[in-house]
């Protein structure tokens, strides 16, 4: 695609960018991940900690917990802000790090503080990482080009294209060639083996979530420009796709017509505070991007703060729904009822104590909200979940049937022989002390009455072990219904 050329480039001061991660931890180890994380220097975030307000933020960032308290609606809170690890809330566990690294791309040499890392434990074995930096050009002026470049480079897992590959992260005396190795091989090693596999899986961490885009970061960043620079509609499109640099170092633009790039624009951008400050929601990014000097550190505690929350809480809705999507299409060619009362229970699970259409009790919350699930398309895949219980329950209504049918027919067959032969032709030779010498002498019908008798008993006997079995192992799914395989 052609590109327009990009003329005044904003100088921006200000870059805080938080990398987003998600994956599948395997089932039936919560116990053991926890104790790892204890372990290796994570603690368990609370909003009643205060100490935790400047920990793992930077120097110049502070984020009062009573602002979260009140920002989100009280059953909202339940589930981001326990206030120790709950089954059916989005936990939180996260490390200062404070390490200084550099990042070389194909056009520039970054510096920049990895300030922390969170690890969330979700329910329905949904997982994240977060990854906190500030990047910096030494002794130059940094562009939107130069932050756009650094959070596209940055954010790519595992290089696949031209444009991608050649970037090398330094930490230290470590060389990384791709930033997950860089994550898994040196910031939180210890999580690997409780990632979950898939079955075509390649490699340890990757293909953890098959539904989900895994090979990029997903990118929540606050950007503070200079006063003097006008904010333009290309520039909000630039962010929204992670427009960096194209060769050359020329400032990078991926569409030319102007109409497709207002209509962008306006489907993708929250303008309340317009035009000093812009927020940017897209497939790859949450980003703000403002002039407001006065409200600066305001503007970037929001952006780590409850706004950060909104995002990871939607974040998650995503993940889960594409879940739920994914495992149907899986057991609609397994067809095996076990999983798919499994599937039933963790989509009524969701419905019923995760997803709300009221999240936040402030306007902009409520708005910037609305915006979210449109671009994360969360109505649609809702509605498709819902659509896959009814075909759920369609297919258990078909399979109690044909169970139903089939047994009737069986207890049917042998209500029939029996009635017609009789029970009495040898019953009289079963009471007492059995003489099994007697078994010569019968007429082909006495053995038929016999093997009736004998067979209709264990069939009897196997029903009544699978109806108690299936009892048992309904009740003990329960505990574990927002776990799919």
């Amino acid at each position: 695609m052609n590109s327009n050329i990009i003329h005044d480039e904003i100088t921006i001061l200000r870059t805080n960018c938080q990398f987003i991660f998600p994956f599948s931890w395997a089932q039936d180890c919560t116990k053991e991940l926890i104790e790892e994380l204890l372990a290796n220097g994570f603690e368990f975030f609370s909003i009643e900690n205060v100490k935790q307000q400047n920990k793992y933020y930077g120097e110049s960032i502070d984020i009062p917990h009573k602002r979260l308290n009140h920002y989100f609606m009280p059953y909202i809170e339940q589930i981001l802000f326990p206030d120790k690890y709950k089954e059916k809330a989005i936990n939180r566990y996260s490390k200062p790090l404070n390490l200084k690294c550099r990042l070389d791309t194909a056009h520039n040499s970054f510096s920049l503080k990895v300030h922390s890392i969170d690890i969330y434990l979700c329910p329905f074995s949904i997982g994240m990482v977060t990854i906190r930096t500030d990047p910096y050009n030494n002794n130059e002026d940094f562009s939107l080009s130069d932050a756009l470049d650094f959070m596209d480079h940055f954010r790519v897992l595992e290089p696949s294209i031209t444009e991608e590959k050649g970037t090398v992260l330094y930490c230290g005396e470590k060389r990384f060639d791709k930033t997950q190795d860089f994550i898994f091989q040196d910031l939180c090693p210890f999580i690997v083996p409780f990632i979950e596999k898939s079955e075509n899986d390649q490699s340890t961490y990757l293909g953890s979530l098959p539904y989900f885009i895994d090979e990029r970061m997903f990118v929540s960043s606050f950007l503070m420009a200079a006063p003097d620079n006008q904010i333009t509609n290309n520039d909000l499109f630039r962010i929204g796709h992670m427009n960096g640099y194209k060769e050359k170092k020329q400032p990078y633009i991926s569409a030319t017509n102007q109409k497709y790039i207002e209509k962008y624009v306006n489907d993708h951008v929250y303008d309340r505070w317009s035009p000093d400050s812009f927020h940017i929601i897209s497939d790859h990014t949450f980003t703000c991007i403002s002039r407001d000097s006065k409200n600066e550190k305001l503007i970037a505690e929001e952006m780590y703060g409850q706004l950060y929350y909104n995002m990871i809480l939607h974040l998650f809705y995503k993940i889960v729904l594409l879940k739920l999507s994914y495992s149907y299409s899986q057991l609609y060619i397994d067809q095996k009822q076990d999983k798919m009362d499994k599937l039933i229970r963790s989509i009524a699970n969701f419905t019923a104590k995760y997803i709300f259409s009221e999240i936040s009790s402030r306007t902009e919350g409520q708005e910037l909200s609305v915006l979210m699930k449109d671009r994360f398309k969360i109505e649609t895949l809702y509605k498709e979940v819902i659509n896959t219980m009814d075909s759920l329950y369609q297919n258990q209504e078909k399979f109690a049937s044909k169970r139903h049918n089939s047994l009737l027919l069986i207890l049917t067959t042998y209500t029939v022989i029996s009635g017609i032969y009789g029970m009495n032709l040898v019953i009289e030779d079963w009471r007492g002390k059995i003489e099994w010498s007697k078994l010569a002498g019968y007429s082909v019908f006495e053995y038929i009455s016999l093997v009736v008798a004998l067979s209709g008993i264990a069939v009897g006997s196997v029903l009544a072990g699978i109806a108690i079995i299936r009892l048992l192992k309904d009740y003990f799914d329960k505990g574990k219904s927002e776990n799919l395989d």
